[in-house]
């Protein structure tokens, strides 16, 4: 994640203070708007339109949508400052940040193959005992895992994939001979 992204994270929660939960759920549903109307998205990454109207566009969001006075000014700082390309990468970072002050640990997950409801439920009990906290799971294919999982929590790996499996056994084997 980006410092920039990481900056702008931290100093919304400075300003949300105890509203912070709030406004990090009014962002990402913000966020959620503009990615899944591309007009919108659109308009606020024209450069050829004129920045009155984008934050004339934005106020109105703001109103429609009922946003917080803090959601909305820093929505307008976002745009004046030219950062709303960046705009996924700071609801991320405020999405962590949440996290972290909730004690939630990101996990993300990789299979050769999409699992299934009642694997991820299992996969999910065993990964928040191993890691003794609330987790946030992100799941992602690799067909070159063969098949198993990897699970990253933080900079520690667990890979239980067959592709290292077979490696290792590779080399106990070249190892004796």
């Amino acid at each position: 994640m980006s410092s920039l992204a990481n900056r702008y994270a931290r100093a919304l929660a400075d300003a949300a203070g105890d509203d912070f939960a709030t406004v990090a759920d009014e962002l990402k549903a913000f966020h959620k708007l503009v990615t899944t109307h591309d007009e919108l998205g659109e308009v606020f990454a024209n450069p050829t339109i004129p920045l009155a109207q984008k934050e004339g566009l934005l106020r109105a969001l703001g109103e429609r949508l009922r946003l917080h006075p803090i959601t909305a000014n820093f929505l307008g700082v976002v745009l004046r400052n030219q950062r709303m390309s960046r705009l996924e990468d700071i609801q991320t970072a405020v999405e962590a940040l949440m996290d972290a002050r909730r004690g939630i640990v990101p996990v993300e997950v990789t299979t050769a193959i999409p699992l299934g409801v009642s694997e991820r439920r299992l996969l999910e009990r065993r990964l928040k005992e191993v890691v003794g906290a609330d987790i946030r799971l992100t799941y992602k294919e690799s067909p070159d895992l063969i098949g198993g999982i990897v699970a990253r929590v933080g900079s520690t790996y667990y890979d239980g994939s067959i592709r290292t499996q077979l490696a290792e056994l590779r080399e106990r084997l070249t190892r004796r001979y």
